[in-house]
């Protein structure tokens, strides 16, 4: 649980951090798609352990 727990902070950092650097209002064409991956993959990797019971 806490590597999940860790996992969870990350990736809301990480959104509070990107938001801040990207907001206008074509958020999706401003910051590409490397965010989107970057979270995709924080969000997997939860989901994961969380299924596999760590």
């Amino acid at each position: 649980m806490p590597l999940i727990t860790f996992l969870s902070v990350v990736l809301f950092l990480y959104l509070i951090v990107n938001a801040f650097r990207h907001i206008t209002i074509y958020i999706v064409y401003s910051t590409g798609v490397g965010p989107f991956i970057v979270i995709g993959l924080i969000i997997l990797a939860i989901c994961a352990l969380f299924f596999k019971g760590l």
